[in-house]
């Protein structure tokens, strides 16, 4: 079945409209006499974490007291925004009839103040009648007859040239200013979101546990698995109630769309960091574009297109980063007495808050992110971060978003509920012995079967100097060179010398370029921390963040240090040259990078998803959805169907009706019921490697995954369904493995099939094909529920039928 692309289109067209609402339009207009005056960068910073702040805390506040309801939220939001808006509205419109009052009518003012609403309220009807009674008029006939006379045309023909003039002026502007940026975010959105389109399933299984966390809030239950930061599922429940859009649809095409928000982060962060306008967007451009070379890379790049807490909540860790340096530059302003305030707060303080509060109510992988990327930032500023004024300030900011973040967790976990099994794993994780076994296993398949040993070997007295060479030869070899390959890891730290020795000389001799590479070394300083993190288990230390989760922010900070030397040679032109050369320069230098990566071929690769269905499947499941009445159909199938139609309809699994048709007395009390057979049973989660036109990506990091696991688009890993193999007994009792486990699949695929064959001799009537191809087909029959079901069961109904 040929994907149906202008129905996922307008899924995602749902997804990005109600998003942009939701992170944007709300706070703006709910925040709108805090945020009106500020700048550009602050109204971004303070409504995307001020939004997942209050989704956060309004729909597990609700929870604690067990009145979590849709039209609670529904009323809350929709409320607070008319409220706002009238409110915006109105205190424009006062102004300008104020304005007018006091300027010709002096003597109304005591009118205007004891019927101040009525007069709002007329005023408000009367401007808009007189722009529908304008443009009724230029759309009248008589009007256009007017405009046609030779001396109106004239005019008119002036006016046009001028609007013409003026449109390509501001048009101009804002493409220097924002069309390079604009560009690298959209071919980023159009990168991470291209699986959702090829594949139309979710591409890890992570996420069916959290599309069951979401749909637990839907029902009015927290935590239906124990404890777990639920930012981003609260975030997505209130797009599910706000807009009636489908879980799945959100799941699907959410971060795909998000991503644009942590491209935004990171570039404000640099801007902050870089001296030229466009260095940020090289960083950008090169994050995107420049191949990868080791496989927890590859894969860390692959989490940025899944809807999953901790990609959600990257662009928080930027955000942080930010804040705090602009909070620390800032100095404590005089009061009034003309003395200094005791204690230094801000808006920069209370957006780092924002920002801390949504990291933590994120993910905790995500506050150890930003802990890591905020210490260099601090570093450089430790005279004023422990002066009194901002330390004390800090903290209680600190405590404040943890006491946000974690009250609704300490609340449910007085009420009885437990943490969640996987923060289990994931302190159990920071040992380092699960990924030192990775590491070693996919060392020895490089080398061919040879032992590897990454413990130092040696006797005597280890001094501290020998302990810091053997640990800065680690970072080399286990960190740099590891992710980067000997050639890149030498390039980097070549660049990474070159730029701090240009910094000890510019500070000593330059003022201007002092000031040009001021934050640099933060920028070096975070570099050198994630590729430290990232070889500090083959160091036998903790690994802080494990699976390379670091690389979306750490990688980042790599790249940025090696344009450096881009950004040093711009700053010394500014000096010599006009803007406008130095901007068609950056153009040019954009297109170098994207044309030199595939010119040099080091051009990206495609990602992958952990391939779980055919699309065939999902594309049916989509269509039973939309065409069958609400809760009168189950699908029969393995778990992957469950979610996408549990708002809908029933599921099944395939393995418990394969058991219950063997055992017992068994019916589906619904009128259609649909049984999904693959007939070609496809190896679970194979990482399935897209193919696509060239100018996106390439075909190339099949080669790092040496597992029997990954395959390159169109080939398959699949099976066959026989008669003998739904002869044969299963004996694995994982209902997990039975799915994951190719042969098994195809085990459970054959009795299913066999079923339906039986089913069709003895009812022929019965059972049709609702969709068949090659390597699928979707069985379907209708009952009368208010009569007698079907009975299921091979031996009751042939029991039945011979009597």
């Amino acid at each position: 079945m040929e994907i149906d692309l202008w129905y996922w289109i307008s899924e995602y067209g749902k997804v990005f409209c109600g998003y942009l609402f939701l992170m944007l339009l709300w706070p703006l207009v709910v925040f709108h006499g805090y945020l009106k005056g500020k700048s550009k960068t602050f109204c971004f910073g303070f409504c995307t974490a001020v939004t997942v702040v209050i989704a956060n805390t309004a729909v597990l506040g609700l929870g604690l007291f067990h009145i979590l309801d849709q039209w609670l939220i529904r009323l809350g939001f929709y409320g607070v925004f008319a409220g706002a808006l009238f409110k915006n509205t109105a205190g424009y419109l006062d102004r300008k009839y104020k304005k007018m009052m006091e300027a010709k009518f002096p003597d109304f003012r005591v009118l205007y103040g004891k019927y101040r609403v009525l007069v709002i309220v007329i005023l408000f009807f009367g401007v808009s009648y007189t722009y529908i009674k304008k443009v009724i008029h230029c759309l009248s006939f008589h009007y256009i007859k007017k405009s046609l006379q030779p001396g109106n045309w004239l005019k008119i023909k002036v006016q046009i040239k001028e609007f013409i003039w003026n449109l390509g002026r501001r048009a101009a502007r804002l493409f220097w200013k924002y069309g390079l940026l604009l560009a690298v975010m959209v071919f980023g959105m159009m990168y991470f979101s291209y699986g959702a389109f090829k594949v139309c399933s979710y591409g890890v299984g992570d996420l069916y546990t959290h599309h069951k966390w979401i749909y637990g809030l839907i029902e009015g239950e927290l935590f239906v698995e124990g404890i777990y930061p639920a930012g981003m599922h609260c975030f997505t429940y209130c797009l599910n109630t706000l807009f009636g859009i489908r879980v799945y649809s959100i799941l699907l095409f959410l971060q795909g769309i998000h991503v644009a928000v942590f491209f935004l982060a990171v570039y404000l962060l640099l801007k902050k960091i870089f001296h030229w306008y466009y260095t940020p967007v090289f960083v950008l451009l090169l994050f995107q574009v420049l191949d990868l070379k080791n496989v927890d890379q590859v894969r860390g790049m692959f989490r940025l297109q899944m809807t999953m807490p901790q990609e959600f909540g990257l662009y928080t860790v930027c955000l942080c980063a930010l804040w705090l340096a602009n909070y620390l530059e800032d100095d404590p302003v005089a009061g009034g007495n003309g003395k200094a305030s005791r204690f230094h707060w801000n808006g920069n303080l209370l957006l780092f808050t924002l920002s801390l509060t949504a990291a933590l109510a994120t993910h905790f992988f995500v506050v150890i992110m930003a802990v890591v990327i905020c210490l260099p930032f601090a570093l450089f500023g430790l005279k004023k971060l422990f002066s009194g004024k901002h330390f004390v300030s800090l903290v209680v900011s600190v405590l404040c978003a943890f006491l946000i973040a974690i009250l609704p967790m300490a609340g449910a976990m007085a009420q009885g509920t437990g943490l969640n099994p996987s923060l289990n794993w994931a302190v159990k994780a920071m040992d380092g012995e699960e990924i030192r076994q990775a590491r070693t296993q996919n060392a020895e398949n490089a080398s061919g079967g040879k032992p590897v040993k990454w413990e130092d070997e040696g006797n005597g007295e280890v001094t501290l100097t020998v302990y810091a060479a053997r640990a800065l030869t680690k970072i080399y070899k286990e960190g740099y060179v590891a992710l980067y390959g000997v050639r890149r890891a030498g390039c980097i730290l070549l660049v990474m010398a070159a730029v701090a020795v240009f910094c000890l000389i510019a500070r000593w001799r330059s003022k201007y370029m002092g000031k040009v590479c001021m934050w640099y070394p933060s920028v070096m300083v975070s570099s050198v921390c994630y590729v430290a993190l990232y070889a500090f288990p083959m160091m036998g230390l903790p690994d802080l963040i494990p699976e390379g989760r670091f690389l979306a922010v750490g990688h980042m900070m790599v790249l940025g240090v090696l344009v450096m030397p881009i950004d040093i040679l711009f700053s010394g032109l500014m000096c010599f040259c006009g803007k406008q050369i130095l901007r068609i320069l950056s153009l040019a230098v954009a297109g170098g990078i994207y044309g030199g990566t595939i010119l040099f071929g080091c051009f990206r690769g495609y990602l992958f998803y952990e391939l779980s269905r055919y699309n065939s499947a999902a594309e049916t499941t989509c269509r039973i959805i939309d065409t069958f009445p609400q809760y009168s159909y189950t699908i029969v199938s393995p778990t992957d169907e469950l979610y996408p139609v549990i708002e809908t309809g029933w599921h099944e699994e395939l393995l418990t009706f394969v058991e219950k048709s063997q055992e017992e007395e068994y019916t589906l009390p619904s009128e259609y019921v649909f049984l999904f057979v693959e007939k070609k049973p496809i190896l679970y989660a194979q990482a399935y490697f897209f193919e696509g036109p060239w100018w996106m990506g390439t075909e190339k990091y099949l080669s790092l995954y040496a597992s029997g696991r990954a395959v390159q688009s169109p080939e398959l890993i699949s099976s066959q369904i026989s008669q003998e193999l739904a002869q044969t007994e299963i004996t694995d009792p994982y209902l997990r493995q039975l799915y994951l486990q190719l042969e098994t699949r195809a085990i459970l695929e054959s009795k299913v099939y066999d079923w339906c064959q039986w089913f069709a001799r003895e009812n022929p009537s019965a059972l049709n094909i609702y969709y068949e191809d090659d390597v699928f087909i979707c069985y379907y029959f209708r009952q009368d529920v208010d009569g007698t079901p079907y009975h299921l069961n091979r031996r009751i109904q042939s029991e039945n039928g011979s009597q």
